[in-house]
Parts: structure tokens; sequence; C-alpha cells
């Protein structure tokens, strides 16, 4: 089937994303990409046995998408961190179901006997029971938590809650020994709620703290199967951590002051590795042993010939990092210290000004351009790169372009992923880009060369509005997004007017904030009445 960017675009217009699915509901990962998206890239975008390469490994959709036994593609992933590849090789590990139940209930059952630190007494019936979780306050994080609310699991009552006491105050705060964890210091960086002199031990509860080293014990017990169970662990730790009422994971060293909730951690464990079997299921179903794949562990600005011949790659999908809007490799800190993975700062393409790394806008660019002339080498002429994208800050649009375009990558067009509202939406719906957009470009052979226009700037604008009204009266109004990826910066990209627009201009927002109307029910530009 020839490949068709204007049939992966409807395609994408008539698709709900989405991330769920017994192999990604598996772990975590920041930024996760819908797995039915990448299936319409590679589908529509590459054939059987060629070569699909993410510079950005991240949680590893492109890689894990491309070599199912549906596609047979060959996979190639780039990444500087560990734990994204320990979450690719685990998921593409070969497995036997039966062995696997066998070792995981014999962890299970020695797990369970940690449980022992949540015991606590019914205040019902007076059995022994369990904490399942407690809901306290911690001003700060070297504070005495303030305890609120216990809820315990009881086999006669079920599911109780009591107010808290003395005991519960001692189970949840008492100092213990440790046999493998370290109290590791934290980078700090204010951006990321993580303050110089900050150790690990104090974004979770002296007990789970205590609870998590004995379950590294009991895994190690099992080297043949410690990866597979770090794997699990490491998809459990956010949980385990003192978390907010809603578990939020976005920010990963992050605790509230005010209703902070320690959950039972042996609870957590023993329901994902039995939850796992599931996951084993599908990855059966899915891949097979033939598959055929490699990771790279470094930053793909040093990727090199040995790594991936010149002219051998036919489809990108990627998703490069955005400024500075996520620190994965700060965030990988929650891992090391419990299981070994290691970050990579020195490598991290990124804008930060933390003390210990400094990176501005201009030296992000210099480094994202280093990896995408790299791609160029490395791909053939004809392929496609699908960069997924979010930023309504024109600059950055014409800045990216341009680079890409110096590498012999054309912009093509772009796709609008829908995406469910989130807090941000919420709170800011006219200035924020809600989802994702693919960004296509296409690998050619002809140099880079900048549009020579006569327009003026005034002249630009007008002819700008005048499309950007021409949409609103035949489709009606329409969201900040829609207006991004429904046309506008095509417009502007083949006119060669977004660099002109950029510098009088932030964003289409500001724009559209002088010729249009908001209307905050609906959320969506529309004609001025």
């Amino acid at each position: 089937m020839a490949k068709d960017i204007i049939r992966a675009k409807k395609r994408i217009q008539g698709t709900v994303p989405s991330k769920k699915n017994a192999i990604y509901n598996s772990n975590l990962y920041w930024s996760q990409k819908p797995y039915n998206i990448a299936d319409i890239l590679i589908e529509e975008l590459s054939e059987e046995g060629e070569v699909v390469f993410d510079p950005f490994l991240g949680s590893g959709v492109t890689l894990l998408e491309a070599v199912r036994k549906k596609y047979k593609r060959i996979g190639i992933g780039c990444e500087i961190n560990e734990a994204p590849l320990l979450i690719v090789s685990t998921l593409l590990n070969d497995y036997d179901l039966n062995d696997y139940h066998e070792k995981s209930q014999e962890l299970i059952s020695k797990v369970r006997k940690i449980e022992k630190y949540y015991e606590v007494k019914c205040p019902i019936c007076g059995s022994l029971s369990h904490t399942s979780s407690v809901i306290f306050n911690l001003p700060n994080r070297m504070a005495k938590p303030e305890l609120l609310k216990v809820k315990l699991n009881c086999p006669k009552c079920k599911r109780v809650e009591k107010s808290p006491d003395v005991e519960d105050l001692n189970s949840l705060n008492n100092e213990h020994e440790l046999k493998f964890l370290k109290k590791t210091s934290l980078i700090g960086n204010s951006k990321l709620a993580v303050y110089d002199g900050e150790t690990i031990d104090q974004i979770f509860t002296k007990r789970n703290f205590k609870v998590l080293d004995e379950i590294i014990l009991c895994i190690k017990e099992y080297p043949e199967y410690e990866s597979i169970f770090n794997y699990i662990l490491m998809s459990v730790i956010h949980l385990c951590k003192i978390t907010d009422t809603h578990s939020n994971s976005q920010w990963p060293l992050w605790i509230p002051k005010k209703n902070c909730v320690e959950k039972n951690a042996v609870d957590i464990i023993c329901k994902k590795i039995e939850k796992f079997e599931d996951t084993i299921q599908q990855v059966i179903a899915e891949y097979d042993s033939g598959k055929k794949y490699k990771l790279l562990h470094k930053g793909s600005q040093f990727i090199n010939d040995q790594d991936i011949p010149n002219n051998s790659v036919d489809l990108i999908i990627t998703d490069p990092p955005y400024l500075g809007q996520v620190a994965y490799s700060e965030y990988m800190q929650l891992y090391k210290t419990f299981l070994g993975l290691d970050f990579n700062l020195t490598d991290e393409i990124i804008v930060t000004s933390t003390t210990s790394r400094k990176i501005n806008e201009n030296e992000y660019f210099e480094l994202l351009n280093k990896v995408f002339a790299i791609c160029d080498k490395k791909m053939k002429c004809g392929g496609y790169f699908c960069m997924y994208f979010h930023d309504s800050n024109l600059d950055v649009w014409d800045r990216l372009i341009t680079i890409m375009g110096k590498n012999h990558f054309k912009y093509i067009s772009q796709e609008h992923i829908k995406k469910t509202n989130t807090l941000k939406n919420i709170i800011s719906p006219k200035k924020s880009l809600s989802g994702d957009a693919i960004i296509f470009f296409e690998k050619t052979r002809f140099d880079y060369k900048e549009y020579d226009i006569s327009e003026s700037i005034d002249e630009i604008e007008k002819n700008v509005i005048a499309q950007i009204t021409r949409t609103l009266m035949e489709k009606g109004p329409q969201s900040t997004p829609e207006i991004y990826d429904g046309g506008i910066i095509e417009y502007l990209v083949y006119n060669g007017w977004l660099k002109s627009i950029s510098k009088k201009y932030k964003s289409l927002v500001e724009l559209c904030e002088k010729y249009y109307d908001w209307d905050p029910g609906i959320n969506k530009w529309k004609i001025k009445e």
C-alpha cells in the first residue's frame, strides 16, 4: 500500500487516542503517547521489514508498536536514561506464563508478611486488620505528620474508617533500620518542588520507605526475575510515596502539605504483580520471538554509523523534549535509589537554569539541531519524520521548522490529536493547546532556502485574519488548538510568513484577541458580533 499522509491525517481525525491496554497500563511514564496514533503512522507511512526509529525513546510506544508481529517493522530507539530502556526490554521479553505465575505467587507470599507494619485493630470488632491508607497534613517535609483519618481493611467488617490515635502515628512515623535503601540527596530544583538539602526518603512516610526496603530484599531472592519485578516496582513507586487524594503522578518529586495520603505499599505491589499476568498474556499474543529491535543507551546527538547505518531509516516517529517543560532526567531520581537505574543530566536536551547545569534556549535548539542532522544522515530520501509537538509560541514553531528544513526535512502538514480535559485546559482554555499535534516532515535532497517575501507585516496580518475568518465562517467557532492545527500554521509556512508574524505576535492567541471574541461558555473563538 502506498504511503499516504492525507489518509493518515483523516484516520487521526476520526480516532479517539488511547494509552490503555494491558501492556501500557503496566507502567508509568510521563507524556506517554497514544499507541493507536502510532499504529496509524506505522501502517500508513511504512512497510513490513522497514526501519522505524525514535531518537527520543521515552515510554517506548513507537518501538513497541513497530515490532508487533502485526507490523513486523525493525525498531530502533535511543534514550539517555536507563528507566525507559527497562520498560521496553521488559515488555519485549519472552515469557513463560506458568513459570511467572509460580515465581510471582512465591514473591507475593513473602511480601505479604511485610504487611505487619500496617497491623491495626478494627475499632468495631477488635479483629487484627491492616491499614489501607492514612490521610494527614504535613506542614513541611521535616514536620511530624498531623493524622486526620485512618482507613483499614478488616477481615470481618471489611472497609472501616477510624479516628487516628498515638499508635497509628507511631506506626506511620517511627524510624527503622534500613538494610538496602539509602537516604540519597535530591538535586535542588524549585520548579520540581525540590529544595537544596532534601533527601529521597522525605517524600515517603517512614513506614513506606522501610516497607519498600524490605520488598526490594524479597525481589533480590529471584535473580532470574529481578529485572521484571523491578519493572513492576518501578510502576508503583509513585503510588507508594506521599501523594494527594488524586494520586497525582505528574509531579513525581512533589508532595502536598494538606490532605497527604499514605497508601499500603504491600497491597499496591502485590496487586500489580498479579495484574502483570494480563500484561504477559498480551505480550505473548502481540509479539513473536523473531521481533527485531535495537536499543541505544546514549544521547541521540552521539549516534554513530555503527549504531545506525546512513540511509537506512524509513520512518521516524518521536516526541522531542519541549524546552524546559518536563525535566525527565531529574524525575528519574525517583527510581535511582530503589532500582539503581541511572540517569544522565549531562547529555539531556532541555532548557534549565538549575545550579548543577544551565542550558539556555539557544543552546537547546543547537542540541536539537545536532540530533536532526544525524537523523538527516540516517534517513532515506522520501521517508517521513512524524513529530509530536505542543507549543503556542510562534517563534518556537518557526525555529523548529527552520532547523528541520536546514536538515533536509520539509514541512508538509500537521494534525491535531484529541485529548480529554486536564486541569490546565480547564484553568486556561484560551491559551492552552490541549493535546498534541503531529507535524509531518518529508526527507528531501533539497537545501533549505529562506523565503524572499515582498508583503509587509500589515499585509501578512490582513491575509492571516482573512484566512482565520474564512475558517470560522465555514466551520463555526474554533478552539485555540483548532486554530493552530486547522490550517493556519500550514498557511503561514507555505507563504513564508511564519517568521514575520512571530516577530510581532508571541502566539496566535494575541492575534485572535484583536479580531475575534472568545466565548468562555464553549471555550472557542468566534467572529465578533
